[in-house]
Protein backbone atom coordinates (compact mmCIF):
# COMPACT_ATOMS: atom_id res chain seq x y z
CA UNK A 1 0.00 0.00 0.00
CA UNK A 2 1.47 3.42 -1.10
CA UNK A 3 1.87 6.42 1.22
CA UNK A 4 2.67 9.94 1.09
CA UNK A 5 2.45 13.10 3.25
CA UNK A 6 3.08 16.38 3.67
CA UNK A 7 2.30 19.52 5.93
CA UNK A 8 -0.04 22.77 5.36
CA UNK A 9 -0.12 25.79 7.09
CA UNK A 10 -3.96 25.69 7.82
CA UNK A 11 -4.70 27.54 10.95
CA UNK A 12 -7.02 27.61 12.98
CA UNK A 13 -8.83 24.43 12.71
CA UNK A 14 -11.10 23.22 15.17
CA UNK A 15 -11.91 19.59 14.50
CA UNK A 16 -15.10 18.85 15.55
CA UNK A 17 -16.98 21.64 13.80
CA UNK A 18 -14.93 21.49 10.45
CA UNK A 19 -15.05 17.78 10.35
CA UNK A 20 -17.63 16.25 12.58
CA UNK A 21 -20.05 16.40 9.26
CA UNK A 22 -17.55 14.75 7.11
CA UNK A 23 -18.84 10.96 9.17
CA UNK A 24 -22.78 10.12 9.13
CA UNK A 25 -22.85 9.46 13.40
CA UNK A 26 -20.57 7.91 15.56
CA UNK A 27 -21.17 4.51 14.28
CA UNK A 28 -19.66 5.41 10.74
CA UNK A 29 -17.37 3.09 9.86
CA UNK A 30 -16.19 4.46 6.97
CA UNK A 31 -14.66 7.75 9.40
CA UNK A 32 -13.07 8.32 12.76
CA UNK A 33 -13.24 11.75 14.70
CA UNK A 34 -10.13 12.44 17.26
CA UNK A 35 -9.97 15.74 19.26
CA UNK A 36 -6.52 16.52 16.62
CA UNK A 37 -7.04 14.13 13.75
CA UNK A 38 -9.86 13.14 11.24
CA UNK A 39 -9.13 9.25 9.26
CA UNK A 40 -11.66 8.66 6.69
CA UNK A 41 -11.26 5.76 4.33
CA UNK A 42 -13.05 5.79 0.48
CA UNK A 43 -12.46 4.86 -3.00
CA UNK A 44 -10.24 6.49 -4.97
CA UNK A 45 -10.16 6.44 -8.81
CA UNK A 46 -11.46 3.13 -8.47
CA UNK A 47 -9.42 1.55 -5.36
CA UNK A 48 -9.70 1.94 -1.85
CA UNK A 49 -7.39 4.33 0.04
CA UNK A 50 -7.80 6.93 3.16
CA UNK A 51 -6.54 10.14 4.29
CA UNK A 52 -5.87 11.69 7.55
CA UNK A 53 -5.41 14.95 8.55
CA UNK A 54 -3.96 15.50 12.09
CA UNK A 55 -2.90 18.91 14.06
CA UNK A 56 0.86 19.71 13.90
CA UNK A 57 2.67 22.77 15.11
CA UNK A 58 1.55 25.67 13.04
CA UNK A 59 -0.96 23.53 11.05
CA UNK A 60 -1.76 20.41 9.61
CA UNK A 61 -0.20 16.73 9.19
CA UNK A 62 -2.09 15.27 6.11
CA UNK A 63 -1.30 11.70 4.73
CA UNK A 64 -2.67 9.72 1.94
CA UNK A 65 -2.67 5.53 1.75
CA UNK A 66 -3.49 3.92 -0.89
CA UNK A 67 -2.40 2.88 -4.84
CA UNK A 68 -2.91 6.42 -5.83
CA UNK A 69 -1.32 7.95 -2.65
CA UNK A 70 0.73 10.80 -4.50
CA UNK A 71 -2.48 11.89 -6.87
CA UNK A 72 -4.47 11.66 -3.54
CA UNK A 73 -2.51 13.36 -1.20
CA UNK A 74 -2.04 16.32 -3.66
CA UNK A 75 -5.82 16.30 -4.29
CA UNK A 76 -6.27 16.89 -0.25
CA UNK A 77 -4.11 19.63 0.14
CA UNK A 78 -5.89 21.43 -2.80
CA UNK A 79 -9.07 21.05 -1.09
CA UNK A 80 -7.38 22.08 2.12
CA UNK A 81 -5.80 25.30 0.67
CA UNK A 82 -8.83 26.52 -1.25
CA UNK A 83 -9.80 29.98 0.13
CA UNK A 84 -12.59 29.53 2.64
CA UNK A 85 -12.61 33.40 3.40
CA UNK A 86 -12.29 32.48 6.90
CA UNK A 87 -9.90 35.47 7.81
CA UNK A 88 -11.80 37.92 6.36
CA UNK A 89 -15.26 37.27 7.20
CA UNK A 90 -16.70 39.96 8.39
CA UNK A 91 -20.36 41.32 9.40
CA UNK A 92 -22.43 44.03 11.02
CA UNK A 93 -24.70 41.92 12.58
CA UNK A 94 -23.14 42.16 16.08
CA UNK A 95 -24.92 38.72 17.12
CA UNK A 96 -23.26 36.15 14.35
CA UNK A 97 -19.89 37.92 14.59
CA UNK A 98 -20.29 36.92 18.50
CA UNK A 99 -20.54 33.47 17.16
CA UNK A 100 -18.16 33.52 14.33
CA UNK A 101 -15.72 34.96 17.03
CA UNK A 102 -17.00 32.28 20.06
CA UNK A 103 -16.64 29.06 17.61
CA UNK A 104 -13.15 29.79 16.15
CA UNK A 105 -11.62 27.35 13.53
CA UNK A 106 -14.91 26.14 12.01
CA UNK A 107 -13.40 25.71 8.40
CA UNK A 108 -15.36 25.21 5.09
CA UNK A 109 -13.09 22.78 3.01
CA UNK A 110 -13.20 20.69 -0.37
CA UNK A 111 -13.05 17.19 0.31
CA UNK A 112 -11.51 14.37 -2.15
CA UNK A 113 -14.10 12.02 -0.89
CA UNK A 114 -17.38 13.90 -3.03
CA UNK A 115 -18.66 11.10 -4.23
CA UNK A 116 -19.18 9.81 -0.61
CA UNK A 117 -20.85 12.90 0.37
CA UNK A 118 -23.15 12.88 -2.00
CA UNK A 119 -24.23 9.19 -1.00
CA UNK A 120 -24.66 10.70 2.07
CA UNK A 121 -26.88 13.13 1.01
CA UNK A 122 -28.76 11.13 -0.90
CA UNK A 123 -29.30 8.65 1.80
CA UNK A 124 -30.28 11.65 4.12
CA UNK A 125 -33.47 12.97 1.85
CA UNK A 126 -36.83 13.24 3.16
CA UNK A 127 -35.78 10.58 6.96
CA UNK A 128 -34.18 11.03 10.01
CA UNK A 129 -30.72 11.18 10.30
CA UNK A 130 -30.83 8.41 12.68
CA UNK A 131 -32.18 6.13 9.63
CA UNK A 132 -29.68 7.76 7.37
CA UNK A 133 -27.16 6.73 9.32
CA UNK A 134 -28.24 3.29 9.94
CA UNK A 135 -28.24 2.88 6.01
CA UNK A 136 -24.93 4.37 5.57
CA UNK A 137 -23.87 1.63 8.10
CA UNK A 138 -25.69 -1.04 6.41
CA UNK A 139 -24.47 -0.86 3.27
CA UNK A 140 -20.97 -0.31 4.14
CA UNK A 141 -20.74 -3.00 6.31
CA UNK A 142 -22.40 -4.90 3.29
CA UNK A 143 -20.49 -3.91 0.20
CA UNK A 144 -18.02 -1.78 1.54
CA UNK A 145 -13.77 -2.71 1.82
CA UNK A 146 -11.83 -3.16 4.57
CA UNK A 147 -8.78 -0.58 4.82
CA UNK A 148 -6.57 -0.07 7.66
CA UNK A 149 -4.74 3.12 8.69
CA UNK A 150 -1.67 2.14 11.37
CA UNK A 151 -4.30 0.67 13.76
CA UNK A 152 -7.43 1.83 12.94
CA UNK A 153 -9.90 -0.23 11.20
CA UNK A 154 -12.05 1.50 8.36
CA UNK A 155 -14.12 0.70 5.79
CA UNK A 156 -14.82 2.22 2.62
CA UNK A 157 -18.11 3.04 1.88
CA UNK A 158 -18.84 0.85 -1.52
CA UNK A 159 -17.22 2.93 -4.62
CA UNK A 160 -19.43 3.76 -7.87
CA UNK A 161 -18.53 -0.04 -9.89
CA UNK A 162 -19.41 -1.90 -6.87
CA UNK A 163 -22.99 -0.30 -6.41
CA UNK A 164 -24.10 -0.26 -9.68
CA UNK A 165 -23.63 -3.47 -9.71
CA UNK A 166 -26.15 -3.71 -6.70
CA UNK A 167 -29.48 -4.89 -7.42
CA UNK A 168 -32.79 -2.09 -6.19
CA UNK A 169 -34.09 -5.12 -4.22
CA UNK A 170 -31.16 -5.66 -2.26
CA UNK A 171 -30.71 -2.49 -1.04
CA UNK A 172 -34.78 -1.80 -0.36
CA UNK A 173 -34.26 -5.26 2.06
CA UNK A 174 -31.78 -3.46 3.82
CA UNK A 175 -35.14 -0.78 4.68
CA UNK A 176 -33.94 1.97 1.91
CA UNK A 177 -36.96 3.81 -0.06
CA UNK A 178 -37.30 2.92 -3.85
CA UNK A 179 -36.55 6.97 -4.48
CA UNK A 180 -33.47 7.12 -2.48
CA UNK A 181 -32.53 3.38 -4.04
CA UNK A 182 -32.65 4.96 -7.66
CA UNK A 183 -31.24 7.73 -7.00
CA UNK A 184 -27.93 6.32 -5.25
CA UNK A 185 -27.71 3.40 -7.83
CA UNK A 186 -28.46 6.46 -10.66
CA UNK A 187 -25.36 7.94 -8.69
CA UNK A 188 -23.20 5.17 -9.38
CA UNK A 189 -23.96 4.32 -12.71
CA UNK A 190 -23.16 8.07 -13.70
CA UNK A 191 -19.91 8.11 -11.74
CA UNK A 192 -18.32 4.76 -13.48
CA UNK A 193 -18.22 7.12 -16.61
CA UNK A 194 -17.88 10.77 -15.41
CA UNK A 195 -16.95 11.12 -11.55
CA UNK A 196 -17.49 13.61 -9.73
CA UNK A 197 -13.76 15.44 -9.35
CA UNK A 198 -12.64 17.62 -6.92
CA UNK A 199 -11.23 19.96 -9.77
CA UNK A 200 -14.93 20.89 -11.06
CA UNK A 201 -15.64 24.00 -10.33
CA UNK A 202 -18.62 24.99 -8.73
CA UNK A 203 -20.63 25.74 -11.45
CA UNK A 204 -19.57 22.48 -13.36
CA UNK A 205 -20.45 20.72 -10.20
CA UNK A 206 -23.92 22.05 -9.86
CA UNK A 207 -24.76 21.42 -13.34
CA UNK A 208 -22.96 17.77 -12.99
CA UNK A 209 -25.06 17.12 -10.18
CA UNK A 210 -28.51 17.95 -11.42
CA UNK A 211 -28.16 16.16 -14.28
CA UNK A 212 -28.90 13.51 -12.09
CA UNK A 213 -32.64 12.12 -11.95
CA UNK A 214 -33.64 12.13 -7.60
CA UNK A 215 -30.75 14.96 -7.04
CA UNK A 216 -32.82 18.03 -6.58
CA UNK A 217 -31.74 21.38 -5.19
CA UNK A 218 -31.19 20.13 -1.43
CA UNK A 219 -29.05 17.45 -2.11
CA UNK A 220 -26.95 19.91 -4.32
CA UNK A 221 -26.59 22.63 -2.10
CA UNK A 222 -25.67 20.04 1.18
CA UNK A 223 -22.97 18.29 -1.84
CA UNK A 224 -21.66 22.21 -2.33
CA UNK A 225 -21.32 23.19 1.06
CA UNK A 226 -20.15 19.80 2.61
CA UNK A 227 -18.48 18.49 -0.11
CA UNK A 228 -17.29 21.23 -2.38
CA UNK A 229 -16.34 23.81 0.32
CA UNK A 230 -18.95 26.40 -1.01
CA UNK A 231 -19.11 29.26 1.60
CA UNK A 232 -22.08 30.58 -0.14
CA UNK A 233 -24.31 27.66 -0.29
CA UNK A 234 -27.44 27.66 0.76
CA UNK A 235 -29.67 24.83 1.39
CA UNK A 236 -33.09 24.70 0.58
CA UNK A 237 -36.29 22.49 1.06
CA UNK A 238 -34.90 21.82 4.29
CA UNK A 239 -37.04 20.00 7.14
CA UNK A 240 -35.57 22.19 9.91
CA UNK A 241 -33.42 24.33 8.55
CA UNK A 242 -35.65 27.04 8.00
CA UNK A 243 -36.76 27.31 11.58
CA UNK A 244 -33.09 27.53 13.11
CA UNK A 245 -32.31 30.80 10.74
CA UNK A 246 -35.37 32.34 11.02
CA UNK A 247 -35.65 31.81 14.64
CA UNK A 248 -31.48 32.79 14.92
CA UNK A 249 -32.13 35.49 12.82
CA UNK A 250 -35.45 37.11 13.28
CA UNK A 251 -36.56 35.65 16.27
CA UNK A 252 -39.54 34.14 13.75
CA UNK A 253 -41.45 30.82 14.02
CA UNK A 254 -42.36 28.50 11.93
CA UNK A 255 -39.60 29.42 9.45
CA UNK A 256 -39.93 29.06 5.50
CA UNK A 257 -37.84 28.90 3.10
CA UNK A 258 -38.44 32.49 1.61
CA UNK A 259 -37.76 33.88 4.82
CA UNK A 260 -34.86 32.18 5.63
CA UNK A 261 -33.17 33.16 2.16
CA UNK A 262 -34.30 36.84 3.17
CA UNK A 263 -32.75 36.80 6.04
CA UNK A 264 -29.25 35.34 4.78
CA UNK A 265 -29.59 37.86 2.08
CA UNK A 266 -27.28 39.93 4.01
CA UNK A 267 -24.81 37.41 3.83
CA UNK A 268 -24.68 36.60 0.65
CA UNK A 269 -20.73 35.15 0.37
CA UNK A 270 -21.21 33.53 3.29
CA UNK A 271 -24.41 31.72 3.86
CA UNK A 272 -23.06 28.84 4.26
CA UNK A 273 -20.94 29.59 6.93
CA UNK A 274 -23.99 31.31 8.78
CA UNK A 275 -25.45 28.39 8.33
CA UNK A 276 -22.57 25.78 9.81
CA UNK A 277 -22.50 29.07 12.76
CA UNK A 278 -25.82 28.26 13.91
CA UNK A 279 -25.75 24.56 13.78
CA UNK A 280 -22.48 24.81 15.84
CA UNK A 281 -24.34 26.86 18.40
CA UNK A 282 -26.60 23.82 19.85
CA UNK A 283 -29.17 26.95 19.10
CA UNK A 284 -32.19 25.18 20.59
CA UNK A 285 -35.58 26.29 18.53
CA UNK A 286 -38.93 26.39 20.38
CA UNK A 287 -41.17 24.02 19.36
CA UNK A 288 -43.73 26.23 17.79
Amino acid sequence: MGEARASVALFPVHFSRTFSLQRLGQYDPTAVMGRDGFWKAFFYRGEPGAVSIVREEGGLGVRAYGPFAEALLAEALTGLGQDDCYSSFATEDTGVWRLHRRLPGLRLLRVPWLYDVTCSAILQQRIRTVDAMRDWRRIAQRWGTAFSVGELELRAFPGAETLARVAPFELEALGIDAKRTRTLLKLAQESRFLPLKTEMSFAELRKHLVRIPGIGPWTTETVMGYGAGDVDAAIPGDLHLPHVVCYALAGEQPGTDERMLELLEPFRGHRFRIIRLLYASGLAVPRG
